[in-house]
């Protein structure tokens, strides 16, 4: 840090940040000496303040106000000053119950999503995992009717991808299948990004020239599950609760984050920029960048591991958010999604 601080400068400040997550008013301080870790006349707090205002840690949103935090402010609160806060026993069993009762990886974004939001009162988001990212675990088929076919694609016990396909060629289901059974030897544990590759170069997959065609339909089948990762899924809940605090700074940056979660693949973008393989992350106002001014937000994510890829869960707020608590929330349940969702390691 290029302004290193003093104890008093670093009780002062985080009894600042402590105040204004609670109260959401600039802090005095005449209010801060009677706090008791402080123990310090109003004089000697009102000068530490300046001397954090000067080093800009704080500011003063006019001059009969007191002070607010800085986005520096924050970022040193939660990287040296911020308590650290684990859940309960409770706690952690209600969130890995949630997610266990989910039947299939998008119910679990869904449940994910919902849960977030009801615990930390703030935008709770969860990012699926790239299916080119994803290990291959196995290809199958499900007949439907005489000429229609249902492929699905798994990449773990919950994740899978799924369409459905009229062969339109003169093939049995039977060799079908057995493509797909050599597909799957091929591919297992592999990333599926190289599916195509081996869908192209059938002398790794025919065993006869018959089977071209039925070769040709998977092909055509794998791609339209790629092209479907252009939406890629992502479960958003609680909207209002963003959109509702009276935290905006302008109303340019209201349209921005409702721009930004108006469009689907643009917050998958943006959040992906914050993935991390490091627990969780935590992005404060001006770090937010990728073309979105979002200085009054604050985003907590971590990346979670499902089908041997990794997706995101976190969540979105204004920057006076109780940031011990919600990082514990995140980093337990990005736990209890790649422990209870991992691809499965049998053959």
């Amino acid at each position: 840090m290029n302004n290193p601080l003093n104890r008093r400068q670093k009780q002062v400040l985080t009894a600042i940040v402590d105040h204004y997550i609670v109260k959401a008013e600039p802090v005095s301080s005449k209010v801060l000496s009677v706090n008791p870790i402080l123990q310090a006349s109003s004089a000697t707090i009102r000068n530490t303040m300046v001397e954090l205002e000067q080093m800009g840690f704080v500011e003063q949103p006019h001059s009969s106000a007191g002070r607010t935090p800085t986005d520096r402010g924050y970022r040193t609160y939660i990287d040296e000053l911020m308590p650290v806060e684990t859940l309960t026993p409770n706690e952690c069993e209600a969130i890995e119950a949630e997610i266990a009762e989910a039947r299939d990886e998008q119910e679990v974004l869904s449940v994910t999503a919902k849960m977030l939001e009801r615990l930390t009162k703030q935008l709770g988001v969860a990012v699926a995992p790239s299916l080119s990212q994803s290990k291959f675990q196995n290809l199958s088929l499900i007949p439907i009717a005489e000429n229609r076919v249902m492929i699905i694609l798994s990449v773990a016990d919950t994740v899978f991808r799924t369409t459905w396909v009229d062969p339109g060629i003169e093939t049995s289901i039977f060799r079908l299948e057995s493509i797909a059974r050599r597909i799957t030897e091929q591919m297992y544990g592999k990333p599926v990004s190289l599916l195509n590759a081996l869908l192209k170069n059938p002398m790794e997959t025919l065993n006869s020239e018959d089977e071209r065609p039925a070769l040709q339909l998977f092909e055509r089948s794998i791609s339209k599950l790629f092209q479907g990762e252009k939406s890629e899924d992502i479960s958003i809940s609680g909207t209002k609760n963003i959109v509702g605090q009276q935290n905006f700074e302008t109303i340019e940056e209201m349209d921005s984050i409702l721009d930004l979660l108006d469009s689907k693949m643009a917050l998958v973008h943006f959040l992906r920029q914050r993935n991390s393989n490091d627990g969780v992350h935590v992005t404060i106002g001006t770090e937010n960048r990728d073309g979105y001014p979002l200085r009054s937000v604050s985003i907590v994510t971590s990346a979670f591991t499902m089908g041997g890829a990794q997706g995101i869960v976190g969540v979105m707020g204004p920057k006076r958010m109780p940031y011990s608590r919600l990082i514990a929330i995140v980093d337990h349940t990005a736990k209890v999604l790649s422990r209870d969702h991992g691809p499965d390691t049998g053959h």
